[in-house]
């Protein structure tokens, strides 16, 4: 006779019905006190009862509600789009802005972007290049109107040793 505080356990199992949750049937956690079939070793692939609480792995193929992994880098696209203007003279100051918040990106999900990596490094190569040339043409422009004051449109003047025809 079983007194108001232990619970009363099953006189057979039932291997065709559902299995009990709790008990010590096939899948089912003893229940303090209660036997184990076969020496308290599980059944290889009995099904196991869940246990309420506790967090359960998806199965294969199947996601987990509310949460969802992200599929590839953030910053992947980005760094591309940084690495190609990267190489576009004036715009190079653009593609080095987009390299630096790609990598930012990249870094935060845990990926590597080499891509904006090297957006960054020829991006700064291409702007200070870009820069030089651009010194070096405006003083051509300045050496040539320095020459050319007061001489007429198509004479060639000689200007500190060199042979300069005006605009």
């Amino acid at each position: 006779m079983s007194t108001p505080d232990q619970p009363q356990q099953p006189q057979e199992p039932n291997p065709s019905g559902p299995p009990s949750f709790g008990g010590p049937q096939q899948g089912g956690s003893p229940q303090y006190g209660a036997s184990t079939p076969q020496g308290g070793a599980p059944q290889y692939g009995a099904p196991q009862a869940p246990q309420y609480g506790a967090p359960q792995a998806p199965q294969y193929g199947e996601s987990t509600p509310g949460y969802s992994a992200p599929a590839q880098n953030p910053g992947k696209t980005l760094g591309i789009v940084g690495f190609v203007l990267s190489f576009l003279g004036c715009l190079s100051i653009v593609g080095i802005i987009l390299s630096i918040v790609a990598l930012n990106k990249s870094k935060k999900a845990g990926y590597g972007n080499g891509l904006a990596i090297a957006g960054i490094i020829i991006g700064v190569l291409v702007l200070i290049g870009t820069i030089i040339g651009g010194w070096v043409f405006w003083q051509g422009v300045q050496i040539l109107n320095e020459a050319c004051v007061g001489v007429p449109s198509g004479e060639t003047v000689v200007y500190e040793g060199v042979n300069v025809t005006c605009p």
